[in-house]
């Protein structure tokens, strides 16, 4: 029930962007038709979704793991096992999950409104708040690790 709910919350926060972001890219389409749909700076947006994916899938879970070996327990239930360690294996495959899930949704365009310059700035900002927020989740392990450890 609790990955049907997060998956509905995720759906909704999707389909809210979506519509917010469509009404501006048609704007922009209707006052320049002659501009290109793909973005020059497209690079930024792939180099924060890699950054953001990286610091998943490496930094949390090294740290993590890291926390769990000095004695900490594991707070998200979404990952965690009755014993309160993780579940490796559900939380790797969460967090590649949800980045092929981003990159596919980003390279590919489904949804067409999502296209064009202000899509990819959007983007951009999704991921560089991404790994933003698994950087701070490292740092914070490490420290919890370190505390233990003493």
């Amino acid at each position: 029930m609790k990955i049907f709910s997060l998956g509905l919350i995720l759906g909704l926060v999707l389909v809210l962007c979506t519509t917010a972001v469509g009404a501006e890219d048609l704007a922009v389409r209707r006052s320049a038709p002659e501009h290109s749909r793909t973005s020059k700076r497209v690079w930024i947006r792939r180099a924060t979704l890699a950054a953001g994916c990286a610091a998943s899938l490496v930094l949390d879970t090294w740290s993590t793991r890291r926390a769990i070996a000095a004695g900490a327990i594991e707070s998200n239930p979404l990952i965690a096992n009755s014993q309160g360690h993780p579940d490796w294996g559900r939380a790797f495959g969460l967090k590649a999950g949800a980045c092929g899930v981003s990159a596919v949704l980003q390279e590919t365009g489904t949804f067409r409104t999502w296209q064009g310059r202000n899509a990819d700035w959007t983007w951009t900002g999704i991921n560089a708040a991404t790994a933003a927020a698994y950087t701070w989740t490292t740092l914070h392990n490490l420290g919890l690790a370190s505390e233990l450890s003493k």
